[in-house]
């Protein structure tokens, strides 16, 4: 883009508390406890504030990391971690997205196609458009292994879409997007992801070996997380907050969820390529339905979100 044909978003940075996912009708009971579940108002707003300070550039632009908040020691290759935009999975939350958004990706599907080889062509789809290589991470990533339990979220518990559209309401989002909640397009995701479900199930989909096919053609691209194998029941996970991020920067340091919208919307819109604004559209709320099922599986309902604002480049 030209000078003229984009324009910065440089208002101040911001942090705000926005709820707990409780508040959302989200949130697991016996999932990762937040440190701040008992915190007032009033001192969550004042994290979320702090939260600006924790912003810092993304160094790597070729692979996006998971939302997962532990801390990362290094990449699978041996080189040394690095900022990188965030987003549940890495990759692997791009074909369930795909399949849920009829992304036009589905149109080099043949019949002769392998499962695998479908899930290849969905990532290839999307690093073409995007530049981000295929990415994810070791010590066990629950956005990859409960593909299928989110899908049937998605399609059964209507927390999911009244989150998406709470989300893409809120103003500054809306901004950011450039396009806002759409109820027959979400009924076309919920619809679609009883589908995929069963497609993913039929196909005996497995989050591990997803990782592990992604490790073998992009090590430099899977981070290695730090694993408490003391930990039975959630492996070192201490993450105190979802932290949704609105902007070109992201979040540094540990036990924190991290969400960058920047990467949920450049995924949308490459799996939208060709489908027009309504395909824009399903494609994004089908990215965030797969959010919102995450965290309703693995935090706990009093685990507070955050919403945080850096500047950014939108096209005018």
């Amino acid at each position: 883009m030209t000078a003229s044909t984009e324009k910065e978003k440089s208002a101040e940075k911001t942090g705000v508390f926005i709820g707990r996912l409780g508040d959302l009708g989200l949130g697991n009971p016996e999932g990762i406890p937040s440190a701040y579940a008992e915190a007032s108002d009033e001192e969550l707003n004042e994290l979320a504030q702090s939260q600006v300070e924790r912003l810092v550039p993304v160094a790597d632009e070729t692979a996006l990391a998971c939302i997962d908040g532990r801390h990362t020691n290094r990449n699978a290759d041996g080189s040394p971690a690095t900022a990188r935009l965030r987003r549940v999975g890495g990759s692997a939350a791009n074909f369930g997205t795909a399949l849920n958004s009829n992304s036009s990706v589905l149109d080099t599907f043949s019949g002769d196609d392998t499962f695998g080889h479908r899930i290849h062509l969905a990532d290839e789809f999307v690093e073409n458009a995007t530049g981000y290589e295929r990415s994810a991470h070791l010590g066990g990533c629950g956005g990859a292994k409960g593909e299928v339990k989110h899908q049937r979220l998605i399609a059964q518990n209507p927390a999911i879409m009244g989150t998406v559209q709470a989300i893409m309401d809120i103003p500054d989002v809306a901004e950011y997007f450039g396009v806002h909640f759409d109820s027959d397009l979400a009924e076309l995701v919920r619809a679609n992801a009883e589908k995929t479900a069963d497609y993913l199930e039929a196909n005996s989909w497995s989050g591990d070996q997803y990782v592990a096919g992604v490790e073998e053609d992009n090590a430099r691209g899977v981070e290695d997380l730090e694993v408490d194998h003391d930990d039975h029941s959630f492996h070192g996970h201490k993450e105190n907050t979802l932290t949704i991020i609105i902007g070109d920067e992201t979040l540094d340091g540990d036990d924190d969820f991290v969400w960058n919208l920047k990467a949920s919307m450049e995924v949308a819109k490459a799996l939208s390529v060709g489908r027009g604004k309504d395909g824009y559209i399903q494609a994004l709320i089908a990215e965030l339905a797969k959010h919102a099922a995450v965290a309703d599986d693995l935090p706990g309902p009093g685990t507070p979100v955050i919403l945080v604002k850096s500047a950014y480049t939108l096209a005018a």
